[in-house]
């Protein structure tokens, strides 16, 4: 991102108003996974997932979807974090949380639409991540759960400007980065990797929120080309997005520029970054992207269902 514009957004979005705050627990998994294996207090964490009983039965549930779910049930959050480990129950309380998070704040995009998305470019980054054997597997979701966050930033700070984004870019089927930077002078993409800088996400998080719509982008920050596990993440969260928006997990509107946005188009970004893609016919990457699709519809049926507790 320009220096100037980082300057001057950071300081419309302090002297605009106030953004939720990262929840705590989420605060405490991030530095959690900072630490050394034998360094991290596992009792701690559930503690810390237990001060919230909405996001604990949530993070259960979850947990027990056909998704996530390993052997057996899991009827604690203990279980959970011994079953599925620390990066899984991380990716779990993102999940579970930020769409609680933004539920009382007004804007001027759909929340179930924009998490909907969100949650599907997370399972299905992942997914092809696991399939094209990409490094840093272990974030891939995460970073595709947040991609977009910046939507959300200037949706909540701009409303009425990016109203207006919306309803542009829908007439035109146009990507929203493109209508942002005619209407507010800057994209989603820098918005949100300030938020994640607030926020103090790892900064592979950040760089794939400002870059995922750009990839190449990438390569004019200083050694972002030579982080190959960054790069590999990007294309990933990239091809996802393209893919959400092809197959009715976008923001209810299809893009144009189909020799781009086509299935085997997208695939096509992927066999740059990963040679073992090209070994992968057009019926079989197509049959994968509907199969992670249909995994991610799921997800977001359960994220979505209200959720009992007990007192």
């Amino acid at each position: 991102m320009n220096p100037a514009t980082y300057s001057i957004l950071t300081q419309r979005i302090k002297q605009l108003g106030h953004l939720p705050a990262m929840p705590a627990i989420l605060a405490t998994l991030c530095d959690a996974l900072g630490q050394k294996t034998q360094q991290i207090n596992v009792d701690e964490v559930v503690r810390q997932i237990l001060y919230d009983q909405s996001l604990a039965a949530q993070c259960l549930r979850v947990a027990n979807s056909a998704l996530f779910r390993q052997r057996g049930d899991v009827t604690t959050v203990k279980d959970a974090v011994l079953a599925l480990g620390l990066w899984r129950i991380r990716d779990l309380a993102f999940s579970c949380s930020l769409p609680m998070l933004f539920a009382n704040v007004n804007t001027s995009v759909g929340k179930e639409v924009f998490w909907r998305h969100a949650l599907g470019t997370a399972v299905i980054s992942e997914g092809l991540g696991r399939e094209l054997g990409a490094r840093f597997l272990e974030g891939i979701y995460l970073a595709g759960l947040l991609h977009d966050i910046g939507v959300l930033v200037n949706a909540v700070l701009f409303m009425d400007d990016f109203r207006d984004v919306l309803k542009e870019s829908m007439e035109n089927r146009l990507p929203l980065d493109k209508m942002e930077q005619r209407i507010l002078g800057f994209t989603h993409g820098e918005s949100g990797r300030i938020l994640a800088e607030l926020w103090r996400l790892p900064t592979e998080f950040a760089d794939v929120i400002e870059y995922h719509e750009d990839p190449e982008k990438l390569n004019q920050k200083p050694d972002g080309a030579q982080n190959t596990a960054l790069s590999e993440m990007v294309v990933l969260v990239h091809a996802a997005d393209l893919i959400c928006q092809k197959m009715g997990l976008g923001y209810g509107y299809e893009l144009k520029s189909p020799e781009v946005n086509t299935l085997p188009g997208i695939w096509q970004t992927l066999e740059e970054r990963f040679p073992i893609a090209r070994s992968f016919t057009e019926s079989t990457s197509t049959k994968l992207a509907h199969h992670l699709v249909s995994e991610a519809e799921k997800l977001a049926d359960t994220v979505f269902t209200p959720v009992m507790t007990t007192s």
